[in-house]
C-alpha cells in the first residue's frame, strides 16, 4: 500500500467516535498497510511512565507475560535494553532498529527468555505524547528473524502516523462523556473457544481465547495476568455457566458491551463419554468415571461498523480521493454536497466517482454498498 494511502487510511480511523480500547487494535491493524511487521504493540502509561496495561495482536502467552513482569520488566531488561520506566525521559518519537539493538541483546536472557518464544527479533519503538507532552504510551513494530531489518523509509513512516494516534488518544481521554452506542458486526478474526467445568475451571482453551477475556475484562494489565481465565471476562463466563445450570440442556448466550467492543459468549453442555460411547445424563457411576462434564464456550468481539467499513475502503484498489468520495457515497450524502466537505470542485466529486466506479466495476450508489457491505459481511480484508 502506498504511503499517502495508508496514512489517509489511519487518518479516517483516527476521526473523533471510537473509545481508545476500539481504535488502538484498528490503527495497529492498519499500520501493516504503512510499515510491514510481524506483530504490533501498544503499551497504556502513566505520566510517570508506568505500564498500566497493553494491547499486542495474535496469541497472548500468560507465561511469558507472566515472566517478563515478575523478573524483566524494570529489572533485568536493563541488561539488554533500557528499563520500562525510561519512557518518561523520553521524547516523541520513533527509535529506528540498529539504535536499539545494545551489544549483546541477541544473546541477552530478555530475547531467548521472552521474545525469541513469540517470534520476535528486531522492532521499531516509538514514544507517543500529548500536545502539552505528556506521555501517552508506546508503540512497538515487531519483525521475526526471517523477515527483513527495519529500514530508515520506515521509521520515516511510522514517524508520520505518530501525530494521528497521539491526536486521538488525547481526544478519548478528553471525553467524559461514552459515544452512544453505535451499530457493530463480528471482528474479523476467528471465535475463540474454551472448554470449562460447570464451577468454571478452565481445562482448555484455543490460542487467542486469552487475549479475547483481556479485551472484554479491561485489558491486559500486570494483575489481570495473574487471575484465572474464568475470572476474566467481566460477566461473560459466570453468566453462561449460570443459565447452563438452570436448564443444562439449553444452548446459553450472553452478551457484553466493554470499552473494547461488544463481546459475545455462547456455551453448552458437553455430554460424558466412555468407551467411545456417548452416556445419557443419568448414567450413575459410568458417566462419574468419565469424568465432571464440561462445557463449550465460544467467545467472539464485534467491533463499531465504523471500523470494518474503514477496512472494507482501505483495501480497494483506488486512490485515497475516490475513498473518501466512496466513504461519503455509501453514508448517503449526496454528490452535491461531498465536494463541500471535502473542500473540492463539483467536478473533482464526479471525475472520483467515474474513475472509482470503473475501477471497480460498479454502475451505481447501490453497487458501491452491496460491495462494502458483502466485504464487511465476511470480514474480507
Amino acid at each position: 500500500m502506498q504511503t499517502t494511502t495508508a496514512l489517509s487510511a489511519l487518518r479516517a480511523l483516527c476521526q473523533p467516535g471510537l473509545s481508545a480500547d476500539v481504535l488502538v487494535p484498528a490503527v495497529l491493524e492498519a499500520l501493516h498497510g504503512l510499515v510491514p511487521s510481524a506483530r504490533n504493540l501498544f503499551d497504556w502509561t502513566d505520566d510517570q511512565g508506568r505500564l498500566l496495561r497493553y494491547y499486542i495482536e495474535g496469541p497472548i502467552d500468560a507465561q511469558l507475560a507472566q515472566l517478563y513482569f515478575d523478573e524483566f520488566h524494570n529489572s533485568r531488561e536493563a541488561e539488554a535494553m533500557p528499563p520500562f520506566h525510561a519512557l518518561r525521559d523520553r521524547p516523541a518519537g520513533v527509535c529506528g532498529a540498529d539504535d536499539l539493538d545494545a551489544a549483546g541483546f541477541h544473546r541477552s536472557a530478555l530475547y531467548h527468555e521472552i521474545w525469541k518464544p513469540q517470534g520476535f527479533h528486531t522492532r521499531l519503538e516509538a514514544v507517543l505524547r500529548g500536545c502539552q507532552g505528556r506521555l501517552l504510551g508506546s508503540l512497538v513494530l515487531y519483525r521475526g528473524p526471517h523477515d527483513a531489518a527495519f529500514t530508515p523509509a520506515d521509521r520515516h513512516r511510522l514517524a508520520c502516523a505518530l501525530p494521528l494516534l497521539a491526536q486521538a488518544l488525547e481526544d478519548t481521554a478528553a471525553t467524559s462523556q461514552p459515544a452512544a452506542a453505535a451499530p457493530d458486526v463480528p471482528a474479523p478474526e476467528p471465535a475463540e473457544t474454551l472448554l470449562l467445568t460447570l464451577d468454571g475451571q478452565a481445562r482448555h482453551a484455543s490460542p487467542g481465547a486469552l487475549r479475547l477475556l483481556l479485551m472484554a475484562g479491561g485489558g491486559a494489565s500486570r494483575e489481570a495476568l495473574s487471575r484465572p481465565l474464568h475470572d476474566l471476562g467481566g460477566p461473560l463466563v459466570p453468566a453462561v455457566l449460570a443459565r447452563l445450570r438452570l436448564a443444562p440442556n439449553e444452548p446459553a448466550v450472553v452478551s457484553h458491551a466493554s470499552s473494547a467492543g461488544r463481546f459475545v459468549a455462547s456455551g453448552r453442555m458437553l455430554q460424558p463419554v466412555a468407551s467411545g460411547r456417548m452416556l445419557q445424563p443419568v448414567a450413575g457411576q459410568a458417566a462419574l468415571a468419565a469424568g465432571p462434564p464440561l462445557v463449550q464456550l465460544s467467545l467472539r468481539r464485534h467491533e463499531p461498523h465504523r471500523v470494518a467499513l474503514e477496512r472494507a475502503l482501505r483495501h480497494l484498489p483506488i486512490t485515497p480521493g475516490q475513498i473518501a468520495v466512496c466513504r461519503a457515497l455509501y453514508q448517503g450524502q449526496p454528490q452535491a454536497r461531498i465536494g463541500q466537505a471535502l473542500g473540492v470542485a463539483p467536478s473533482t466529486v464526479v471525475d472520483h466517482v467515474r474513475k472509482a466506479y470503473r475501477a471497480l466495476d460498479l454502475h451505481s450508489v447501490l453497487d458501491l454498498r452491496a460491495l462494502l457491505d458483502k466485504r464487511i459481511a465476511s470480514a474480507l480484508v
